[in-house]
């Protein structure tokens, strides 16, 4: 009896002190643990790595190299003057590092500079930079110069060494589109789309073709994917407003139109759309501010003023009517549509005032004449009374 209580005890024991260094063990893993890492989206990492950069610049900490890694983030942010101020900031402390001249040169031919990003281009080359990146570069910007014999040889050996790369491919089909071979430059522009889907004149190209080839419906298709990509671009949404136009839906191409000029608020084209479909669709009201906004930029223009005067014309505002056609006309003394504008003018001014004399009592300001029914004297009319003929009695009829 009392070696099986024994025997208990220390079963019991055994429990208790294996539970307790169980619970230790678990603590010390528990104190040991790394923390799972704490995953952070692009535009965060991008706006934190954007933080420790400028406090290292501010603090002179390996300024050239810190102001190109910063000029890299706007790049891929498309933010391409604060990269520019970057970048020449790096080239400016550090002038024989190629890859700080190929970002320039990248960041030149975004912006539209291209003997800029030719010159950056050939000095990365010449500082010894042989990347895949160079190399359609330089096609691309060759390509852009119709320099195509040239932007062939770079394209090649840039596939040769990144055969998949997808700049390369918009290159390719630039040069395919500029030697007539729209389908295979189709072909081409929309691969490099799938591996890059930021390359936003991949999109603009594909769109122009197509439109060429009457093919609308993949137009709009290509271009809702850029907008989607990139929703604040205004020329894409003048473009949105082109297709439309092409589809014969003015109301919508002037949402679009309207669009690009909320983002772009000096966008020439866009403005002369909204106000050729403004008076398309007789929305008069909606022509004139976009008149307005360009007449402020081309004052000198009949085109414009002759437009402004009919658009009064057609609002019935005909003192700003008469204002503007007279305007064109002195730019232009010859010119028919003022002329017109005027005549017409003055033919509806007098038929209103012929009209005004022939009624004088619609001229009266107080309005309509009521008429005074107290001093009417009203005559009640009497049914006509019925006459009697008298018969004679004297003459017989004969009945035959």
């Amino acid at each position: 009896m009392r070696s099986a209580a024994f025997s208990y005890l220390l079963l019991l024991l055994a429990f208790i002190s294996g539970s307790f260094f169980q619970s230790c063990q678990s603590d010390a893993r528990n104190a040991t643990r790394i923390p799972p890492v704490v995953k952070k989206s692009r535009a965060q990492w991008q706006s934190d790595a954007l933080l420790s950069l400028t406090d290292l610049i501010n603090r002179g900490i390996d300024s050239d190299i810190n102001y190109f890694k910063r000029a890299r983030i706007y790049f891929e942010k498309e933010q391409y003057n604060e990269a520019l101020d970057d970048i020449n900031e790096s080239i400016y402390e550090q002038g024989n590092v190629s890859d700080y001249f190929l970002l320039r040169g990248k960041i030149n031919r975004e912006l539209g500079k291209i003997d800029n990003a030719l010159e950056d281009a050939q000095r990365a080359e010449a500082l010894q930079q042989s990347s895949p990146e160079l190399y359609v570069l330089l096609a691309d910007i060759l390509q852009a110069k119709n320099r195509f014999g040239e932007s062939v040889g770079y394209l090649n050996q840039a596939l040769k060494m990144a055969p998949y790369d997808g700049p390369a491919y918009y290159v390719k089909g630039m040069l395919q589109a500029k030697q007539g071979d729209s389908l295979a430059s189709l072909s081409s522009l929309e691969y490099a789309i799938n591996v890059n889907p930021r390359m936003l004149r991949a999109y603009q190209q594909s769109i122009l073709i197509l439109r060429k080839l009457k093919n609308i419906e993949k137009a709009l298709q290509v271009n809702q994917q850029a907008i989607d990509r990139f929703p604040n671009d205004p020329n894409l949404h003048f473009e949105r407003g082109e297709i439309f136009v092409a589809m014969a839906r003015p109301d919508t191409a002037l949402f679009s139109f309207q669009k690009a000029v909320s983002l772009s608020p000096d966008y020439e084209d866009a403005l002369f759309q909204i106000a050729n479909i403004g008076i398309q669709l007789k929305a008069y009201s909606k022509a004139i501010p976009a008149l307005i906004k360009l007449l402020k930029k081309k004052p000198q223009s009949k085109e414009i003023n002759n437009m402004l005067g009919f658009c009064y014309e057609k609002s019935y505002d005909y003192e700003n009517a008469r204002t503007y056609y007279s305007t064109a006309l002195a730019l232009a003394p010859g010119d028919q549509d003022a002329r017109y504008g005027l005549y017409r003018i003055r033919l509806r001014e007098n038929e209103e005032s012929s009209y005004q004399s022939y009624y004088p009592e619609e001229n009266v300001s107080s309005g309509y004449k009521l008429l005074d029914t107290s001093r009417v004297k009203i005559n009640v009319l009497k049914p006509r009374g019925t006459t009697n003929i008298r018969i004679d009695s004297t003459q017989k009829a004969k009945i035959e």
